[in-house]
Formats: structure tokens, sequence, C-alpha cells
């Protein structure tokens, strides 16, 4: 009984020195969070913020495999502030589709459909359907395609003029992609939070974390 009663306080001290040593492994993590975002640049951004203590600006395309995991990653984090902290926290989507139909800032085509995905969610939200739009694009990424699009923003985005819209609707889509170059964006997801630059996705953790300092440290204070 004695050994059994060592046992398991033995293990009791492995789970417990297990945890501590996770806890300290985050705890680190997010000190060194703190002193990126505290330490980092700031890039004065020429987005309304609104009122917002927070501004986020995230250059996206809608093919692009990141930014459709950050997308649904993020999602239950930017809701949760808008319970806990509304008006505080904006999002800002800026359109990047890696693609040379329409970005000039590249020299080939990664994703054939990305630049006709830009414009069928400006188009799907003047329908009041620009989330349902972007859900299905994320969720369809391998298979897009222009022809692919164009179908979903008539049958998801109740989008039925979409050819006669496109060339001046890429328009709005080019200023994003110019701006996204005076900021020197060169892949997607870039994210700028509070003028932050961070380019690829945080884990959701950290993620949520970035918002929690700048919550607290308006500007990075």
């Amino acid at each position: 009984a004695g050994k059994g009663r060592l046992h398991q306080r033995v293990l009791a001290g492995e789970h417990a020195g297990r945890d501590e040593c996770r806890r300290s492994r985050a705890s680190g993590a997010a000190q060194k969070l703190e002193r990126f975002m505290s330490s980092s640049v700031r890039l004065p951004l020429v987005v309304p913020a609104d009122g917002a203590k927070v501004l986020v600006v995230k250059f996206n395309d809608f093919q692009c495999p990141a930014c459709g995991q950050s997308y649904q990653a993020y999602k239950p984090i930017f809701e949760k502030y808008a319970k806990s902290n509304p008006g505080e926290v904006k999002l800002v989507l800026k359109d990047y589709p890696l693609s040379n139909k329409c970005n000039n800032n590249l020299n080939t085509e990664l994703h054939s459909g990305a630049c006709e995905a830009a414009v069928a969610v400006r188009l799907a939200r003047l329908k009041g359907k620009g989330d349902a739009m972007e859900d299905w694009l994320y969720t369809h990424q391998p298979e897009m395609n222009p022809d692919s699009v164009k179908k979903a923003a008539r049958d998801i985005g109740g989008v039925t003029d979409f050819d006669e819209k496109y060339a001046s609707t890429l328009e709005s889509v080019k200023s994003d992609l110019a701006y996204g170059k005076q900021l020197a964006v060169r892949s997607t997801p870039t994210f700028f939070i509070n003028g932050v630059k961070v380019e690829g996705a945080m884990a959701p953790q950290f993620f949520d974390l970035a918002i929690q300092y700048e919550l607290t440290h308006p500007r990075g204070q």
C-alpha cells in the first residue's frame, strides 16, 4: 500500500511539473508577444478606425489557404470582442489577390479565381450577402476558378450582373492592391494590428492576446 501511495505521489508530482512547465512556456510566449507589440514599428494607416481602440487590417486572398484558416480561427475572437467590447475592435478587409490578372505586383498567377472572388464578395455585400459569399469561397478553395466563382456569386451572393460590374468593381480591388504595395505587402494573409505588421497568421491564442494587449495599451503605450 505504501508503495502504491508513493507511486501516486510521484505521478501527481510529474503531472504538476508538466502543468507548471506548460504554464511557464505559455507565460514566456505571452511576454514575448507583448515585447513584440510594444517594440514594433507602427505604420500609419489610411483606414478609418471609427472610434475603435484596436484596428485590424487584413490583406487577403480568398483562395489562399492560410487566409481561410485565419478567417475560421479568428472569427470567434472577433465575435467575443464584439460582445465584451462593442465598437472597440474593428476588422477591415483589404483585397490582395495573388494573381497577375489583376495584381500588377506579381509576375505569375498563383490563384486562378482570386480576382473574381474579390469582386464577387464586393458585389455580394451590396446584396447583404457578403458573409455568405466569404464563407462559400473559403470552404471551396480547391475547386475555385473564374467560372465557379461567378456561379457562386449568382447562387450564393445573389449577384445577377457580375460580368457587367466586373471591370468597375475590379478598380476598387486594384486600389487595395496599390495600398498593399505602399505597405510592402508581399504575401497573404498580412495583418496590421494598430499599425504593427504581422506577415502570416498568428496562432489564435496569440492573436487574442495581441488584441487584449492593444485594448489595455492604447497604440502600444
